[in-house]
């Protein structure tokens, strides 16, 4: 690094960046909870999804209950990797352009999911960090200085 990067990191920051980094990482705590439970969401949903179209309930004979509970218990209980294999189990080689469906559908899920979080924490920070931009730049723009009166303005002589 030169010597003016060395510097540049030893600058204060003003207090207006500062009270600004504040609020942008107070603001990221409820976006970034509300888009993880969203996303857990999404990925239990898709985990239904896939439980309901290839009917991955009848690979259990010995359960008695409705197909929607054990839907609705195995979506939550099971991971990815052990409802695939239930699908391997089922489908053989056919499952594996089932299991590259699954994955993309879930990643295009939760990429929206997490796009719209990022828009919600990016837009507001973005709107505060440019109005405090330009207060700063209000500020710093120096007054009109009036113009003074010449002494020997043949005007003003008697």
């Amino acid at each position: 690094m030169t010597e003016k990067t060395n510097k540049a990191f030893l600058v204060p920051l003003p207090l207006w960046k500062l009270a600004w980094i504040a609020v942008a990482a107070a603001y990221a705590w409820p976006v970034v909870s509300i888009a993880y439970d969203r996303a857990v969401g999404v990925t239990r949903q898709a985990r239904e999804r896939l439980i309901v179209q290839h009917r991955l309930w009848e690979l259990h004979p010995e359960y008695y209950g409705t197909a929607e509970t054990w839907t609705r218990a195995a979506s939550r209980v099971l991971s990815d990797r052990q409802l695939m294999s239930r699908v391997h189990s089922k489908y053989g080689n056919l499952a594996t352009q089932i299991e590259l469906d699954y994955r993309r559908d879930l990643f295009i899920a939760r990429a929206e999911v997490f796009a719209v979080a990022l828009l919600a924490w990016g837009l507001p920070v973005g709107a505060l960090y440019g109005i405090g931009l330009t207060v700063v730049r209000v500020r710093r723009r120096p007054a009109p200085q009036a113009s003074e009166p010449v002494a020997d303005d043949t005007r003003y002589r008697p």
